[in-house]
């Protein structure tokens, strides 16, 4: 004589299944988001006026005409709003990116919708600053920090429409 056993208690305790993708993918995206916070942290506290008066004057004593562009980036930046507010943006844009995923990993459509705002919103302001974003990357070493910035972007833009891809295949999978 066989005996089953009803498991529809121990399943409904458990909840609906999360997909392995998902569960991969929102792993990975707690890691980004947790470098990401602690990455615009170290931001927000390294680029200070003062550090970056510092860092042009260690500079000139290896080449002058870099610091003098530096000085001429630092000036520009310290009268762009834009700027001067972006990285409190991004932590924010970390923060919502971060609630999306937390809610697709407890199987909530709704946090997909939420991590699109995340994602696109930076994009949005580099478009919409345009030329002070533009400035903000030549900080980083004049017509050669603008291609490593481009090239950054692009590479952002590719990772994270792969991800969005990956989480809009499980959106079926949620609630």
């Amino acid at each position: 004589m066989e005996t089953t056993v009803d498991n529809s208690f121990e399943q409904a305790m458990q909840g609906p299944k999360r997909p392995q993708l998902l569960t991969v993918i929102c792993i990975l995206s707690f890691i980004m988001c947790g470098l990401g916070l602690l990455g615009g942290i170290w931001n927000i506290v390294q680029n200070t006026p003062e550090n970056m008066a510092e860092g042009i004057e260690k500079m000139r004593q290896y080449s002058p005409e870099m610091a003098d562009k530096m000085e001429e980036n630092m000036i520009a930046m310290q009268d762009s709003t834009y700027i001067q507010i972006s990285p409190y943006l991004n932590l924010v844009y970390v923060l919502v990116s971060f609630l999306g995923v937390l809610m697709m990993w407890k199987l909530q459509k709704k946090g997909f919708y939420l991590y699109l705002v995340g994602e696109l919103l930076p994009y949005i302001g580099f478009i919409v600053a345009g030329k002070e974003s533009m400035a903000a990357m030549d900080m980083a070493g004049g017509g050669a920090g603008q291609v490593a910035g481009i090239v950054m972007v692009g590479l952002m833009l590719i990772f994270d429409a792969a991800f969005i891809i990956m989480y809009a295949v499980n959106l079926k999978k949620m609630n």
